[in-house]
């Protein structure tokens, strides 16, 4: 029986994750692991001989995409944003690839969204983009109890928590548990320097975004400059009430059937080592997965990002350029 192709390229610490996740691929498969940093290719090897259920699968490292197979079931994109849609161009000009899993922030100028759908359609590529607060069992059922609400705010906030690299998770997430419609981002409430990114060459900023969509009739996304301010999330609805701490794993809940008092109780969440594996084998049983449709996601990132990009240009920056990763 022909074993499995799958490839990751970019071994950063996100990329080393989905590497440890696909150890435990029940199917034993054939993994090529790429990145041009061969220091990085070291490491990742390294973290791999130690990762349980490695021995189970077949491994190469390699340090260019020429030398990857030319038919791969699924890749996994762990790159940043900037050179995204090279790399992709890149591989989709060298393999056949049946499934994509993307990274974000996508990509960094509106063209390439364009560019990017149009490519996964001509090369028939199903992709979808790793937000996996969608596979969290913890807002699978919150998502489950507002189904028959009407209507909800949603508050994100909490000190310093990379609002432009983070922000698109939470805008992910309201669109999961709201829907996706009527889109509308207002980037007034922005603090009005940009600030440096822990990675360097690109930029981040803090303030408050503040929107609706679907039938989220209003949300903020808030980072304070303020220190020692826990992230947490407050979902408000006419049929139930929620407040997620997830650095603590704790949630709050009230409805009726509480008389609107706020009960206590404890979540698992689970890490990007044990989901990816998870990801892959619904696309291999059933030709998708619980992450975000790429397509999705697209919308909710060219929403963001073409307010943001003019709001760069205004602090001197590139023309047409979104610098976050």
């Amino acid at each position: 029986m022909r074993k499995r192709q799958i490839g990751i390229i970019g071994t950063g610490n996100l990329g080393i994750r989905h590497l440890q996740a696909m150890a435990l691929l029940k199917e034993s498969c054939r993994i090529t692991v790429m990145d041009i940093n061969k220091e990085a290719l070291l490491r990742a090897e390294a973290v791999w001989r130690e990762t349980e259920g490695a021995d189970r699968h077949d491994i190469h490292f390699v340090s260019e995409i020429a030398s990857m197979p030319r038919e791969l079931d699924a890749v996994v994109a762990a790159t940043a944003s900037n050179v995204r849609r090279s790399v992709m161009e890149a591989l989709l000009a060298h393999a056949r690839v049946s499934y994509l899993i993307l990274e974000k922030v996508l990509f960094q100028r509106l063209e390439d969204y364009r560019a990017m759908q149009e490519l996964l359609e001509k090369k028939q590529v199903r992709a979808f983009v790793n937000c996996p607060r969608r596979m969290y069992p913890v807002y699978e059922k919150i998502k489950k109890k507002l189904e028959n609400a009407h209507t909800m705010e949603i508050m994100a906030s909490g000190s310093d928590w990379r609002l432009g690299c983070n922000g698109i998770h939470m805008l992910d997430l309201i669109a999961y548990l709201a829907g996706t419609e009527r889109i509308a981002v207002d980037i007034s409430g922005l603090e009005p320097e940009c600030l440096p990114s822990r990675r360097k060459g690109f930029l981040e900023i803090a303030g408050t975004i503040r929107g609706s969509l679907g039938r989220c009739r209003a949300f903020s996304l808030a980072s304070y400059p303020a220190e020692g301010i826990p992230a947490s999330t407050v979902i408000l609805s006419d049929i139930c009430w929620y407040r997620i701490l997830e650095g603590k794993r704790e949630l709050e809940f009230a409805d009726a059937s509480t008389g609107w008092e706020w009960k206590k109780e404890r979540f698992e969440m689970p890490y990007q080592s044990r989901l990816t594996n998870l990801a892959l084998e619904e696309l291999f049983s059933g030709g998708s997965c619980r992450l975000t449709a790429f397509e999705e996601s697209c919308r909710l990132h060219l929403a963001l990002e073409e307010q943001l990009i003019p709001w760069f240009e205004k602090q001197g920056g590139e023309r047409g350029l979104c610098p976050i990763t």
